[in-house]
């Protein structure tokens, strides 16, 4: 099953359909778009795990928490109201802002992944990005600078990767374990 997508929408239509929607059903408002959701693949969502578990263990020094999805984050981008859910979030610094976001692509959801909420993510700061392909085992990492993204670098299986928000390095092969 796929994702669809309704348009011109605000803050107060999400709320109202939130409400009125079983809950095993997710929605993300974007830009004026709802997006609703379905389920993930047992890939996807192993993924996910291995990712979290990683922070999980790394983030205890640095006074970090580590949140996995379905978790509504709540932003503003130029005066419209948003709520997504991140795959994986690390809030460090600041409790309404994650300093680092993890989307794992599915078929389903990877344009989304790399345009509008890549576009989200710049907008309200950010600070790292990553777009993780679970069938290709790589990781794209965008890095805030000057209030854009720019590309860091594609961390193959192999690699080591740093994560700034945690000031250490993963090995990259955790993601896919």
């Amino acid at each position: 099953m796929g994702e669809y997508e309704l348009d011109n929408y605000s803050y107060e239509d999400y709320l109202d359909i939130d409400k009125t929607t079983p809950e095993s059903e997710r929605y993300e408002l974007i830009f004026g778009h709802i997006y609703m959701m379905s389920g993930a693949s047992r890939l996807h969502q192993d993924v996910v795990l291995s990712i979290a578990l990683l922070f999980k263990t790394l983030q205890k020094e640095k006074g970090c928490e580590t949140v996995i999805a379905p978790f509504d984050v709540k932003l503003s981008c130029d005066a419209q109201t948003n709520v997504v859910q991140p795959d994986v979030m690390l809030f460090c610094e600041e409790e309404q802002l994650p300093c680092l976001v993890v989307e794992v692509l599915s078929p389903s959801t990877a344009h989304k992944d790399k345009t509008v909420k890549k576009e989200l993510y710049e907008c309200v700061g950010v600070q790292n990005y990553l777009v993780v392909d679970p069938l290709n085992h790589y990781v794209d990492k965008f890095v805030l600078k000057d209030g854009k993204f720019h590309y860091e670098n594609c961390y193959a299986k192999e690699d080591t990767m740093p994560l700034e928000c945690l000031e250490s390095s993963v090995e990259v092969e955790s993601f896919f374990e």
